[in-house]
């Protein structure tokens, strides 16, 4: 019988999710699309789905249809964060991103995922867990999985896999 491998829990952050859902190639589409094939576990909490459909409504409101049908894929979320929780967070760093950090720690992701390259420095060493750029998970994961075309062919074949279900 075939080893099945781990599935990675990767912590998306609103920018992620975004960037994702707004543009159909890329490394951040490529995370999404392999959790549509139940290759990764996408973990976000529900602040990050409040800034999302705070930003969707406000800049990107053709991707009101798209973000729904993402959530109704069933990504895992977490519950809420409770004031102490923020508050004790605030302790460890002092940032906008605070909540989303509390959430993913709450979470135990493998990888938290975002674009704010002031946000990874300044947060990856108060966890336990690498935050990471989409395309630098890009490239774990396919170095993990021994995946060798290119996201951007990966991105087809996966659509291709998707559109046969």
């Amino acid at each position: 019988m075939k080893n099945t491998p781990k599935l990675f829990r990767v912590f998306l952050d609103t920018s992620v999710l975004l960037s994702g859902l707004n543009s159909p190639f890329g490394a951040s589409a490529f995370i999404i699309s392999l959790f549509k094939l139940k290759k990764v576990i996408i973990v976000i909490s529900p602040e990050v789905i409040l800034e999302a459909k705070l930003a969707v409504e406000k800049k990107f409101p053709k991707l009101s249809a798209i973000l729904q049908d993402f959530l109704l894929s069933e990504p895992e979320i977490i519950e809420k964060l409770t004031p102490k929780e923020i508050q004790d967070a605030y302790k460890l760093i002092k940032s906008e991103d605070t909540p989303i950090l509390t959430a993913a720690v709450k979470s135990k992701p493998d990888y938290l995922i975002t674009l704010d390259k002031r946000f990874q420095k300044l947060a990856q060493s108060k966890v336990n867990f690498k935050i990471l750029t989409p395309g630098d998970f890009v490239k774990i994961y396919r170095q993990k999985n021994e995946t060798r075309s290119s996201p951007e062919e990966e991105i087809k074949k996966q659509l291709k896999e998707l559109n046969n279900l």
